[in-house]
């Protein structure tokens, strides 16, 4: 935990909390609320005891911005952790927040960006949050499995290499049963945390024998060099049950780090559920039935 004493820079010091502001709200917005929690417990922790402590390295104002994001981060901590409950800021007015926290240094603007109280009744959806990209509710819209949410290529970064992976068709008996079929693509490290946005393909473009077919690029949004070592690309294949009017996965596949390589790449497909420390893991047949896909490194 950042303490603050008289030799501390405020400004080193403000620069932490926005780290940790930042890898809450990416947990956030990729879908793991206990990471977010975790991260937003600890810096609402730190805050507060700044904003309690008479050192001086803040003025009066300053620590009552610090008090107000704090109560914001708890809301936000509370909603994450039951789900039930209609009371909670949402990712988006949190999101408001992180200029606030970083120009503290400067003049604190007049005005706190967020209404404290009316926030922790909103329930808006932020568009890219949990709730949009990973409930249920969500995958089983119509427009949600016919058109997917893949992203777009990102911008290039000098010396750094992009993953793109053409999905072009996965293997599977009596392929044709399949109700709106899509893949939903992730990003996990050694531990099963996402590292990236969670993307679904659109429904499949055609089923035949033992075949269903997506060709469509999926642009992975970090950096091959920018991700921990032993990371991995998930690959669930889902489809609509319309008896339950869910969405159910069928079986899944993982690309490994030292698999990556330009060109063509065949991978065996495992049954459910999906394991993301990739530690139980077992065949789905033993058919030569795999996922096809196509890999590109872009710089």
């Amino acid at each position: 935990m950042t303490t603050v004493s008289d030799s501390d820079d405020q400004e080193s010091v403000v620069t932490s909390w926005c780290s940790l502001f930042k890898q809450g709200t990416d947990f956030d917005t990729w879908g793991q609320p206990l990471e977010a929690t975790e991260m937003y417990q600890s810096l609402s922790k730190q805050l507060h005891h700044c904003s309690m402590s008479d050192n001086g390295i803040f003025t009066d104002k300053q620590k009552k911005f610090l008090e107000k994001i704090r109560v914001c981060l708890d809301s936000r901590s509370k909603f994450l952790q039951d789900r039930v409950s209609k009371e909670g800021i949402s990712l988006e007015d949190l999101l408001k927040l992180e200029s606030t926290l970083k120009n503290l240094c400067l003049k604190p603007s007049e005005n706190f960006p967020v209404d404290v109280r009316a926030a922790q009744l909103q329930t808006r959806k932020y568009p890219n949050s949990v709730h949009s990209l990973h409930t249920s509710n969500d995958e089983d819209k119509p427009s949600q499995r016919v058109s997917g949410n893949l992203l777009p290529k990102p911008l290039p970064v000098a010396n750094m290499r992009y993953l793109s992976v053409r999905v072009e068709k996965m293997g599977l008996k009596d392929a044709s049963q399949f109700i709106d079929p899509f893949i939903c693509v992730s990003v996990k490290d050694v531990k099963g945390h996402n590292l990236t946005a969670i993307q679904n393909t659109p429904i499949a473009s055609d089923k035949q024998d033992t075949c269903v077919f997506f060709n469509v690029d999926v642009h992975i949004q970090k950096t091959i060099e920018s991700l921990p070592p032993g990371f991995a690309v998930f690959f669930e294949f889902k489809h609509f049950k319309p008896k339950k009017k869910s969405t159910s996965t069928k079986c899944w596949a993982f690309l490994e780090q030292d698999e990556i390589k330009e060109g063509p790449t065949y991978l065996e497909l495992y049954k459910k559920p999906t394991d993301p420390c990739r530690k139980k893991v077992h065949l789905l047949t033993v058919k030569p039935l795999y996922l096809h896909l196509k890999l590109s490194l872009d710089s």
